[in-house]
């Protein structure tokens, strides 16, 4: 059987059924949430939800929607974006501050390769942050990802943002921004290497070995 997916703006009104898409498949799946054991609730709570709300205040997000499933469960895809800026450092105890913290150490590093942006913050408005991207299980193999990151892509750069930027953990991902989408890799760090406090809160993790950082020039969009 033939499926139609549709390809569309996230909004407002999409965050509560992306937030919970957003924990379940990165709660379940994603090495650094289980490298910390974070659980389904505070995940959802000082992650997903955050994320959303944060995402849902631009218009830089899109979802993939299958409508012949149930309201309220027919986004099988997201692409949750937001201008980039450093965040604050995460002080809560939160198993999930860690993860927040790492990406936010990460996102400094990239800032700090670009002199010409970190000195200047008209510049920095025209980083776009891509901040989470998950497609349903079930609906694996079939360019979803792709398609939402290409959307996004192409929305941005007619916004005038210059730049997309992402940091990423999953070894799906890092093939898709590499392989098909033509992101240069900024930098790497080891998972075995990453310091937190005098601790090494992702030791072990070797599948993939290292979290990504990549970026791409829209000026190269077609």
């Amino acid at each position: 059987m033939t499926r139609y997916f549709t390809i569309r703006q996230f909004t407002p009104d999409d965050v509560e059924e992306v937030a919970s898409l957003f924990t379940k498949i990165f709660a379940e799946r994603a090495v650094t949430s289980k490298a910390i054991g974070a659980s389904h609730d505070e995940y959802h709570r000082e992650a997903s939800k955050k994320v959303c709300e944060s995402s849902a205040k631009e218009q830089l997000s899109f979802v993939c929607v299958d409508e012949s499933l149930p309201k309220a469960q027919q986004i099988i895809g997201f692409r949750m974006c937001k201008t980039f800026k450093i965040e604050p450092t995460n002080f809560s105890e939160s198993k999930v501050a860690i993860i927040s913290n790492f990406m936010n150490d990460m996102a400094k590093k990239w800032l700090c390769e670009h002199p010409e942006i970190t000195e200047n913050e008209a510049m920095q408005r025209k980083v776009v942050f891509f901040q989470g991207l998950g497609v349903k299980t079930g609906y694996e193999g079939l360019n979803i990802a792709t398609k939402l990151c290409l959307a996004t892509l192409k929305n941005a750069k007619s916004l005038g943002y210059q730049y997309a930027v992402t940091v990423t953990a999953a070894e799906a991902s890092q093939h898709l921004f590499a392989n098909k989408l033509s992101f240069k890799e900024y930098y790497s760090v080891d998972f075995d290497d990453y310091e937190l406090n005098g601790e090494k809160p992702f030791y072990g993790v070797k599948k993939p070995k290292s979290i990504k950082c990549y970026e791409f020039d829209l000026n190269l969009l077609n």
